[in-house]
């Protein structure tokens, strides 16, 4: 009877999350922030290692005039973490205006003692996303996943770097971390700025006033795509449907909706060559299940996907034609597309796409081809985790 009473719990509990997630996502879906850019011009800088990124990332800041604006998906607690909080605490001391915005679930570490510190140095701080009712459920799969930092309005960072060890590749599981960041000059830092503001209002009610007109120029075009887990699928698709030659996609996670995956076989049926790099690792559990299933159907359509095994592969790109690129926060999965805040920037630059192509050709070189040779050589208990995942895609 004991027994019966559990099922019955464990039923109605699954049935009211199911409930509260459908509710959410509809209440989500009336109530999504559409910030709309044209492309516009800057410079950029594009990072692929920790080292290098951290180091001109605290210059840039140790060196900040007048005000800094920050957001991260993760920061944590151990020694690169706390490098950075002790950088702006010091420049909110020398009387900068310096706001810190963090995801609440991503940046748990953060605690009350962090936070008192930052606030009694001047740092103005706040959560995004806090889960809350109705649809607590819902809310705690909502993450702000946007990385963006404007120091003086002039210079902007974004991509896919948290601040955390195992970014500089001290994880000694993990290994090498491969990802890409950009450093923005030029008019594109503003829209930059509107995404921050609108996050910061959305988490502590303060309007900002319009961006601060940037000192720089830029000569490329770009623009920024800041999405709210409804807009993303349309920025990919509009990526895919216009490749005449080539679509390359990085990403750590490759659960793509159903209308994504029939734009890249349709795409492959333009004879158009499409290849995608996933981590032979996996940093979360299930996703790597979740997408072996799509990658063995896109493999079967002419596709081809390398696992990358030099250490984890985090890069999130979409390259079309060797003619545009798209760089940032999404990854090519479901949480990206339906549930996360992200923010990426498309690149309008012939010479830097052919130099980004170079990269991931070369990541190519360093990963393995998923065939039907490694297909074969998979476990009862990865192909009992491949079903387990089918239920969790939505969330992963």
């Amino acid at each position: 009877m004991i027994f019966i009473y559990i099922i019955v719990a464990i039923l109605l509990l699954i049935g009211l999350l199911l409930l509260d997630f459908s509710l959410g996502k509809k209440n989500h879906r009336k109530n999504v922030r559409f910030l709309d850019f044209e492309s516009t011009t800057g410079d950029y800088q594009i990072y692929t290692a920790g080292d290098p990124l951290f180091e001109d990332l605290f210059q840039d800041l140790r060196h900040a005039k007048k005000k800094i604006d920050m957001m991260f998906f993760i920061i944590k607690t151990d020694e690169i973490s706390r490098e950075l909080l002790e950088i702006l605490k010091q420049k909110a001391e020398e009387g900068l205006q310096v706001r810190l915005l963090l995801d609440r679930i991503g940046s748990y570490r953060i605690n009350s003692k962090v936070i008192k510190e930052l606030n009694q140095s001047g740092v103005e701080f706040a959560f995004s996303e806090k889960p809350k009712f109705p649809y607590f459920f819902y809310r705690s799969q909502r993450r702000n996943h946007r990385k963006i930092t404007i120091i003086d309005g002039d210079v902007g960072y974004i991509g896919g770097f948290n601040v955390g060890r195992e970014y500089l590749g001290k994880d000694a599981e993990l290994g090498n971390w491969r990802d890409y960041h950009l450093r923005l000059l030029g008019d594109i830092v503003q829209h930059l700025q509107s995404t921050f503001f609108d996050d910061w209002y959305l988490a502590t009610g303060h309007h900002d006033e319009e961006p601060v007109p940037t000192e720089t120029e830029g000569e490329k075009w770009i623009e920024i795509a800041a999405t709210d887990g409804v807009q993303l699928e349309d920025v990919f698709e509009s990526l895919i449907c216009q490749a005449k030659e080539e679509v390359f996609i990085g990403t750590p996670y490759f659960i793509p909706s159903e209308r994504l995956f029939k734009c890249l076989t349709d795409a492959l049926e333009r004879g158009v060559n499409v290849k995608v790099i996933v981590p032979m690792k996996a940093d979360h559990p299930l996703v790597k299940e979740a997408g072996l299933p799509y990658m063995m159907r896109l493999i079967d359509a002419g596709g081809e996907v390398y696992m990358f095994d030099q250490g984890f592969y985090h890069a999130k790109v979409v390259i079309v034609d060797q003619q545009l690129c798209d760089i940032g926060t999404a990854n090519f999965d479901r949480r990206s597309l339906f549930l996360n805040k992200e923010v990426n920037t498309i690149i309008h630059n012939p010479r830097f796409v052919m130099d980004l192509r170079l990269a991931f050709l070369k990541d190519v070189q360093d990963s393995e081809p998923l065939n039907d040779h490694l297909i074969q050589l998979f476990t009862i208990r990865t192909k009992i985790k491949i079903g387990i995942a089918r239920f969790f895609r939505p969330l992963l």
